[in-house]
């Protein structure tokens, strides 16, 4: 008894123990660097914020140098947390507000902080500063008197836009009024496998940095999305006579799968809504301006997608999350009529068009006959079932080949599925494939459509391979051999077991077990240590191989896969070639390695600016594509000089 109380508290020791791991990681850990804009011209603010996410015992902070910047404002700090699905997460963010001093391209390096006691760094990022223009500078003071389109000028503080908070004014309100999620459907009252459209949009009139975290699962529907451009593109839609910024979410046709009353399952929606305060004016002389005049006229505010208009002196601002989510919509779903259902039909809904030819005429039995049916149109082309073949006797049919050819994006879906059904002949002579049919149901006619081929007359000759008869086992095929009655003579020998073969070669089994498994520890010793010389001595080919892809990815433009695959070239051929373990892999390390070899100068200050220059684009994407085939040319001659030092 007592054995087992001691194996159960150790259990339930353990399981306590793994519920604590799975509590710790649920926190992520993340410590990243943004900017409002990478591109800037030189009179152009802009953003940067050094975020902390999850962050335990934050002890110090140290921002990067801001040299080829000028510090308009900041550090400001901002701390906060959210609850998400039983997930609490807090962060701490610092901001600042930088203006260029020089155009060009300038990297921030990230910022340095020390939680529980480490030191960790967060990402640099790339801003690419250009020259200014002065009919640019000149524009908001021309707009200052005539405010927005359709808006009056601001006096005072009144007819303020939506992003302005007043004091007093309830925030919920104000969210819930400009922000909401509506799904538009084309129809409710459908039939089963009819189409249907769903389209989920996000209106806004306020800035917003939004995330879909909850997508519908359409329960009792097959569903294919339309792609929508990334990132979303915004429309404007009156409602009320109010404008608003519309951003298509996503774009479904639904394919109901069986009848009754179903349901669109919500969407949700996480946003970090930015409201403007205003802060007193303290500079003086001359007339007071209202900075709404100009900043709300800027073209950036009018993007609520990571846009930061909040880059003046005169106002400050609050990010408030505002979780939304659609209303759940019912669909009522009509069985397809059983009466006057055609024997053929098997599920289609739409508008079809059907062809079917066979491959060839006349053939022999060695041969295989291929009938290609192909139904295109508009409907459920992606759940249509193959028409019933009825081969006639002495043709053996096997399941057909099914290719489809779908047009993208289009609404209502439309293409074409073939299927290709494989006859094998087994009797020479003329026969006939009966003619190929296909129902389907018309919901606009509300009537069913039947499409009928013509049949198929085709001629076989006897082929070379003749097939065999049965083997007859009748009379004459089972009669018993005689059983011998006579007297057998038996003779005994006696011989001594030490002078047979056999007791010489059970001698020696033992001592040839012994070879044997010697011989196989030496081959494998072998086969381990020549595997270990070939991966070293193949380490250049490898890397060279793994440029091959990302040559591919430069050529199709995907500038982050291309600096992915080049810096997981270059750290692989590294740690084969300097056998150091992918884990242990760092700078410092690479380093000794090569001092070890007497491998220093050039070779080893290219090797890491190479490296450096791989990272800053990962978190800067957009490079151009010279820079690219600069960077694919410079690691294909480093590898191939640090092999050429490496053998010497």
């Amino acid at each position: 008894m007592m054995y087992r109380y001691c194996i159960r508290k150790c259990i339930y020791s353990i399981l306590f123990c793994l519920g604590l791991v799975a509590c710790a990681s649920a926190q992520e850990f993340r410590f990243t660097t943004t900017v409002s804009n990478n591109t800037v011209t030189q009179d152009e603010p802009f953003q940067i914020q050094f975020m902390l996410e999850n962050g335990v015992n934050v002890a110090s902070f140290t921002p990067p140098s801001f040299k080829d910047f000028e510090v308009l404002q900041g550090p400001s700090q901002m701390q906060g947390q959210s609850i998400f699905n039983g997930k609490r997460s807090e962060y701490i963010a610092l901001s600042y507000l930088l203006q260029p001093k020089h155009v060009g391209s300038f990297t921030i390096a990230g910022a340095q902080a020390r939680v529980n006691g480490n030191l960790v760094k967060s990402n640099p990022v790339l801003i690419e500063v250009r020259k200014g223009n002065a009919q640019q500078q000149q524009q908001p003071q021309q707009q200052v008197p005539q405010a927005s389109a359709g808006a009056q000028p601001h006096r005072g503080g009144e007819d303020l836009p939506e992003g302005f908070l007043k004091k007093g004014e309830d925030i919920n309100e104000k969210l819930k009024k400009n922000i909401f999620l509506k799904v538009d459907v084309d129809k409710t009252n459908l039939y089963e496998g009819e189409q249907l459209t769903a389209t989920y949009k996000l209106y806004t009139r306020l800035p917003t940095n939004s995330s879909v975290t909850k997508v519908p699962a359409f329960k009792g529907f097959s569903a294919k999305d339309i792609e929508l451009p990334n990132p979303p593109q915004a429309t404007e839609e009156r409602i009320n006579g109010i404008p608003y910024k519309v951003f298509t979410i996503r774009k479904t046709l639904l394919f109901p799968l069986q009848s009754g009353a179903l349901e669109l399952d919500p969407v949700e929606v996480d946003n970090q809504v930015r409201l403007v305060k205003m802060v007193s004016n303290k500079r003086g002389g001359g007339r007071a301006k209202d900075p709404f005049e100009d900043f709300f006229n800027d073209p950036a505010f009018k993007d609520p997608f990571f846009d930061d208009f909040f880059n003046r002196p005169e106002v400050e601002y609050q990010d408030v999350p505002y979780k939304i989510q659609s209303s759940p919509i019912k669909i009522n779903v009509k069985p397809v009529p059983v009466d006057e259902r055609p024997i053929s039909y098997n599920g289609a809904v739409g508008k079809f068009n059907m062809t079917a030819v066979v491959d060839k005429n006349k053939l022999t039995t060695d041969d295989a006959l291929t009938l290609k049916v192909t139904i295109s149109g508009q409907g459920n082309v992606n759940l249509l079932n193959s028409p019933k073949i009825e081969p006639p006797t002495g043709f053996d049919r096997y399941d057909p080949k099914v290719t489809d050819d779908i047009e993208k994006n289009s609404n209502p879906l439309s293409g074409s599925r073939t299927f290709e059904y494989v006859l094998m002949p087994q009797e020479a002579g003329d026969h006939t494939i009966p003619a190929v049919e296909f129902s389907y149901f018309d919901p606009a006619a509300n009537s069913f459509k039947t499409l009928r081929s013509q049949p198929f007359n085709v001629h076989i000759d006897q082929g070379k391979h003749i097939k065999q008869d049965k083997q007859d086992y009748g009379t004459g095929k089972n009669d018993l051999v005689k059983n011998h009655t006579g007297i057998l003579d038996w003779t005994r020998n006696h011989s001594w077991f030490i002078l047979s073969p056999w007791f010489y070669i059970l001698l020696l089994l033992p001592l040839l077990i012994a070879a044997g498994i010697i011989f196989y520890k030496r081959r494998k010793d072998y086969n381990t240590t020549n595997a270990a010389v070939l991966k070293h001595r193949y380490a250049n080919k490898v890397a060279l191989k793994r440029l091959e892809l990302a040559a591919r990815y430069l050529k199709e433009g995907k500038d982050k896969a291309f600096y992915e695959e080049t810096s997981r070239a270059v750290w692989g051929y590294l740690s084969v070639k300097l056998k150091i373990p992918m884990a242990d892999l760092s700078k410092q390390l690479v380093q000794d390695k090569l001092s070890a070899r007497s491998i220093n100068g050039s070779n080893t200050h290219e090797l890491f600016n190479l490296i450096d220059n791989c990272e800053v684009a990962l978190y800067a994407p957009g490079q151009d594509d010279r820079k690219m085939q600069g960077t694919y040319e410079k690691a294909v001659g480093i590898i191939s000089n640090l092999e050429e030092a490496l053998k010497n």
